[in-house]
Parts: C-alpha cells; structure tokens; sequence
C-alpha cells in the first residue's frame, strides 16, 4: 500500500498524468478494497481464515506481476484494483484469524502485530521509495516487490493450522482440537496433556473464558466433553471433573450469542460436503443470517461503522499517499528531502504501533483510542493554519517546520488509535460466527471512504484552497472524538457480552434509548387517545371494518 507515495511522482512523469489521474491510480486501490470487501466476509467465514489468506497471496501475485508490466493508466488501474481486492480480504482474515488463536488476555497484543506488519511495510515501502527515486522507471519494481512477499506467506501459511473457532463453528470438532492443540504446544498448555486434558483445554478456549488457555495443565484436566468421546479417547474417573459454574455460564452466553446461527451452521456444514454445495450459496446465506445477527447488534454496528469512516476522513490516508507533496508545499522543494521526510513517517509509524502492542493491555483501548484521536485533531488544526492563505503566498520557514511536525503528528496519532484499533475493537464487539461479515461490512465502508478521501484531496485543494481539506478533516475528527469519550467503552479482555453490557452503561446509549423510550411512550398515549375519542357503536365499527 504505502509504495504508491514513492512510485507516484515517477509514475508521473513516466505516464504523464494530470492531477485527476494521480489521484485515480491512489484511490483505485481503495475501490477495489471496497469490492474484496463486500465479499470477503462471507469468505472468509464461508472457506475458513486461512484459506482465504491463501487466496489472497494468488491475488497479490497476480496483481503485481499486472502492475509490473504495466504499459498505460488503465493497466496501472486494473493492477491497483487488483491489489486492493487481495489487501481488503487479507485484511479480514488477518483479523479474524489472530484474534480467534490467541489467549483473551494477550488478545490486543497479539491482533495488533497485524497494525505493526502494516507499519513495518509501509517503512519498507518508503525505504524502497527512496532507495527506487533516481532509478529509470523504478516505479514497475515497487510495484512488484509485493509479489515475493506473497510467495513467502503462501508457502508460510500452508504449514498453519486454521482458526480452532471457525473449525467449530463449521461442527468439525475434532479438527479444532488438532488445531488448538498445535497452536499451544509451544506454550506447554497442550504440548504433555492428555487427549482428554486438549480436548478440555479446547472446550475453555472456545467457551471464551478468559483465562481458560492460560491456566496449569491440572486446571485443564477436564470434564468428558463431547469431542473427547468422538476423538474415542478414554478418560479415567480420576481426570474428569464437572465444569465449574464459570465454565458453564462462559459456554452458555457463547451458545446463546450464536443461537440464530448454530441450525443454519450445520446446514451450512452438511451443504459444504454435498455436491451440490457452491461458494454463492454458502455466501447468500451467510449474508441473510449476518442481516439477522446484526439487528441484535446495532449498537456495536454503529461503533463499528464509526471507527471505519473517521479513520479515514481524519485524513491519515492523504498524508500518507500525498506525504512527498504535502512536504513539498511545506517547503521541503527536492525530491529526496520530500522523500527522507516521507521515509521518518515510515519509520514513527512503526515504532509508535510497536509501543501500543507492548503496552496495549496495560494503557487500555479507550484512553489509546481518545489520546490518539486528540492529537490527530490538534495536529489537523495546526496544519489548517499552516496552509491557510498559501495559495497567494510562500508558506514561511516556521510555518513549514510546523506543518512538517503536524504531519508527523498526525501519523503518531493514528499508529496509537486507529491503526491498531479499529480492527481490533470490532473483532472484540462481534461474536465469532458473525465476526468474519462483520470485519467484512466495517473493511467495505472503509474502503469506500478511503477511494472518497483520496480522490478529492487534491482537486479539493485546487478547488478551495489548501488548508480546506485539512480543516474538514479537523472537524470530522473532534466530532468523532466526542462521539468516542460518549458511546464506546474499553473492551480489553471482555467477552461480546460483556462488551455489550458496558456498550449500554455509556452515555450515549443510555440518552439514546431513553428518548426512544419517551418517542414510544409519546406515540402510545397519542394511540389511546385516539381511540378513546373515536365512535364506538356497533354501527361506526361494523361501518370501519367493512371499509
């Protein structure tokens, strides 16, 4: 992705592109994320996690090769729609995979290694962007350096076993208990236990109890769950124990959240076999039942969909893909200090998503999510007034160091909110049957508003001048960040209904639905009154009901 600020101002000047042009070959990576998008949920709860990661390494491939051997701007285009299809997907499957493998406790860690990978390949992508800026049409190699990075994780995932959750949700038990079983080995959870002791262990891990994977293996030994009598495994009296009252109401509110679900799931099971199964189906009725789950979760949608839009109409994308211009305007006028400038955006953005990960179970989502979000709009406001009035006059050297921290100051806002967030509070609100469509929906409209930001961000600056772009985004962004401290809670370590539960103690949502309570008492009582005042002889009713 963040190869196109390097390779633009030489694509530039090999294609000769207007500035429209520029901004279709950045945002067609958007728009076609908003196509992988829209499909990439129903796949990846349809064929499983990993097999679409491995779909989408064909897609990378593919599309780099494309891009590679580019000729003229439709080829480029066809190349970046490409592209961001298989980033839109990966995207999904990348969340939903690392959140359903890892311990609740290391779940925020471990989800947003997926945020610092993005990050490190952004450094890359600027390392290659600087190293590529005065070589001949370096532009076709930046472009198709994606293409050994998808071999690589190809070959890497073949050798991974698949989400233990979605292995269950699909009724293959055993499988799931393999996979668990691999995933932990290493952690000594499973590694010398028992087959009955796995299977009890995988039982905890799917009943999203949230200790359960981290306990001692003599806290492991468990009951004789059902896995472990088909697996034909032969538990002693000795190991078995009866759940805990925990155990069973953890296991319980898991039955219960994807109650709609588990009758059409084994359908889906049975149907996956048969030979009259297709991917469309399988997506059709994944899409129907989302519908359904979601109107128990409009709530969490809402945050949801939230975090997907303001994330990218707080601007950070334009920074990113524009950083050499936007340098530029700040006075940084050589094409390698443009470049340098954009290369430490590469390299804050890394370090700052590192230091999340390590401290994102200590600081908490909600003070990263409102600290963040405050310094990408204090930043916003700063830039705003840097470019103000620059369109008839040369920025001053003050004001370009401050537009030049600004910007920095936008990336480190985002590397400790957005990036990592996002995506991890959505996995975290949703349960796991729903979590693929819902990563899916939330992936859809970020896409959608992505391909939106970046395709206006420079004609909005030539259309109204080039602070109007940094204040809108400076507005969204503070109203966004009020929303934020009103209606979305901390997640960390929280089961979704457990979430849902502190979902409804904010404040939002309480004023939400006491006006809603108040809207209906209103327009029940306006009811009774009418039909108190009507005419209620048998005549006047006889007459109404024939009309």
């Amino acid at each position: 992705m963040g190869v196109v600020s390097g390779a633009l101002p030489q694509l530039k000047e090999s294609l000769d592109l207007t500035q429209s042009q520029q901004e279709m070959v950045v945002s067609f990576l958007y728009l076609g994320g908003g196509i992988g998008a829209a499909v990439g949920g129903s796949l990846c709860d349809s064929l499983g996690r990993k097999m679409a990661i491995l779909i989408t390494d064909a897609v990378f491939v593919t599309g780099a090769v494309l891009l590679y051997f580019s000729w003229n701007l439709p080829s480029v285009l066809v190349g970046r729609v490409i592209v961001g299809f298989g980033v839109s997907v990966s995207g999904i499957a990348d969340v939903a995979y690392l959140h359903e493998i890892s311990p609740s406790e290391w779940r925020g860690s471990i989800v947003s290694v997926n945020e610092a990978c993005i990050s490190l390949g952004f450094l890359l992508a600027f390392i290659a962007g600087f190293a590529m800026g005065a070589i001949d049409e370096g532009w076709r190699i930046l472009f198709g350096l994606s293409a050994p990075i998808a071999v690589v994780q190809f070959l890497g995932m073949l050798a991974m076993p698949d989400s233990p959750v979605w292995l269950e949700e699909q009724g293959r038990m055993a499988e799931a208990e393999a996979a668990l079983k691999v995933i932990y080995t290493s952690s000594g959870i499973c590694g010398n236990a028992s087959k009955s002791d796995g299977a009890s262990s995988y039982e905890n891990h799917l009943a999203g109890s949230p200790s359960s994977v981290n306990k001692p293996k003599q806290d492991l030994e468990g009951s004789l769950t059902d896995s472990s009598v088909h697996s034909g495994s032969s538990t002693t009296s000795s190991q078995r124990r009866l759940p805990t009252d925990i155990d069973v109401q953890a296991h319980q509110s898991r039955r219960t959240s994807s109650a709609p679900f588990m009758v059409s799931q084994s359908s889906s099971f049975e149907s996956q076999y048969s030979p009259k199964a297709s991917i469309f189906s399988s997506c059709k009725d994944s899409f129907f039942q989302f519908e359904h789950e979601i109107e128990t979760h409009r709530q969490q949608a809402v945050i949801a969909i939230f975090l997907s839009v303001v994330q990218q109409f707080c601007g950070h994308p334009n920074v990113l893909n524009y950083a050499p211009e936007i340098f530029k305007q700040a006075g940084l006028a050589s094409p390698q200090s443009s470049l340098g400038a954009t290369l430490l955006i590469g390299v804050i953005k890394f370090i700052v998503t590192c230091a999340v990960i390590w401290k994102i179970e200590f600081l908490g989502r909600r003070f990263l999510l409102l600290s963040g979000m405050s310094t990408i709009a204090v930043s916003l406001v700063m830039l705003s007034i840097s470019f103000f009035g620059t369109e008839e006059r040369q920025m001053g050297s003050f004001w370009g160091y401050v537009a030049t921290l600004s910007v920095f100051g936008v990336i480190l806002g985002y590397a400790a909110s957005f990036g990592p967030l996002t995506w991890l509070l959505t996995s975290e609100m949703f349960p796991a049957a729903v979590r693929g469509r819902a990563l899916g929906a939330s992936t859809l409209v970020s896409y959608l508003s992505a391909s939106l930001v970046s395709y206006t961000f420079l004609s909005g600056q030539q259309l109204f001048g080039p602070c109007v772009p940094f204040v809108i985004y400076s507005i969204i962004t503070s109203v966004g960040l009020a929303f934020a401290c009103l209606a979305i809670p901390d997640t960390g370590d929280r089961s979704p209904e457990e979430i849902e539960a502190d979902i409804q103690d904010m404040w939002w949502w309480k004023k939400t639905a006491r006006n809603a309570t108040d809207l209906v008492g209103t327009d029940g009582h306006n009811a009774m009154s009418t039909y108190a005042s009507m005419d209620h002889s048998p005549g006047q009713s006889e007459r109404k009901i024939i009309v």
